[in-house]
């Protein structure tokens, strides 16, 4: 019984420091710390039994699964430093000049090792006189979410959304547009939350869609048209609202937070939110004709 209890013994260590650091009990180097104790009990287990031969071995395998794991855990001692990340204000843009469909853009700061978040926006407002819309807590989760996807870009191509994006529009688009194309080739664009815009905005140039109403516009596609859930709902919705749009148009998976977000923050702006690109393209119609959706 005690050398099942030895043997297993390791592996507990490893998995209830896991669990304790994915959901923010411990930091990384305690995590560590787990692993390096049932390295520890695998070199104990090894010497106590090295006279069994069978026992030896076992121990021996434990001490190496150990070690690996180790390895591939010691990454997250990388992104402990992260604590927030911090989105301000960034001006939106059309992609097909007087098409009216402005995208939304956030831009998001890494912040290392300052925990005190009011101190560092302040900070980061005195620095850069840009307001900052919204912060996140860098929790493990994103952490070990991130050293995961590191590791994997060493022996896969890591998922780049601004390519997934692309290859959706361009699935979705009966015909090219110029300026998306020039737009899709750009390489300072990064996440896909810049799907809907795009394939509004290459309608209109086509004239398969008229739009005479400057509209803020935010929302992920896939290649079949359905608008998917973005993040930096906050910060866009509010970048929209500044920007002097009387309308945002965004996920219906997002459109409770935006709600809340215009309750919150009082602001004054219309929230659309559609769950795929002909609801888009029909609420724009009606804008255009009426000037309000409730007409």
């Amino acid at each position: 019984m005690r050398r099942i209890f030895l043997m297993i013994l390791p592996f507990i260590l490893y998995i209830t420091g896991l669990l304790a650091y994915y959901f923010d009990k411990i930091n990384g180097y305690q995590f560590i710390i787990f692993i390096i104790v049932g390295l520890g009990i695998s070199i104990f287990g090894f010497f106590v039994y090295r006279n069994q031969k069978k026992l030896k071995a076992a121990f021996l395998g434990i001490f190496y699964i150990l070690a690996l794991l180790a390895v591939f855990e010691s990454r997250l001692i990388d992104y402990e430093k992260y604590t927030y990340f911090l989105m301000s204000y960034n001006e939106p843009f059309e992609i097909v000049e007087d098409s009216g469909i402005n995208v939304l853009a956030v831009e998001v700061i890494e912040i290392p090792y300052i925990t005190d978040l009011n101190y560092l926006i302040h900070t980061m407002e005195s620095s850069t006189y840009k307001k900052v819309l919204d912060s996140e807590v860098v929790t493990n989760k994103i952490r070990y979410r991130s050293k995961n996807e590191e590791l994997l870009s060493y022996v896969r191509p890591m998922e780049k959304h601004f390519e997934t994006m692309k290859e959706n529009v361009l699935a979705y688009l009966p015909e090219n547009a110029f300026a998306i194309n020039q737009f899709l080739e750009r390489e300072d664009i990064e996440g896909d939350s810049a799907g809907l815009a795009t394939v509004l905005s290459a309608l209109i140039e086509n004239g398969d869609v008229n739009n005479n109403l400057p509209i803020a516009v935010t929302g992920a596609i896939d290649s079949k048209g359905n608008v998917k859930e973005i993040g930096s709902i906050k910060a866009k919705t509010m970048i929209a609202e500044q920007s002097g749009f009387s309308h945002i148009i965004l996920p219906v998976e997002n459109e409770e937070e935006a709600k809340r977000v215009k309750k919150d923050e009082q602001l004054n702006i219309e929230i659309i939110a559609v769950a795929s690109i002909e609801n888009a393209v029909t609420d724009i119609k009606k804008l255009n004709e009426t000037g309000s959706l409730n007409k």
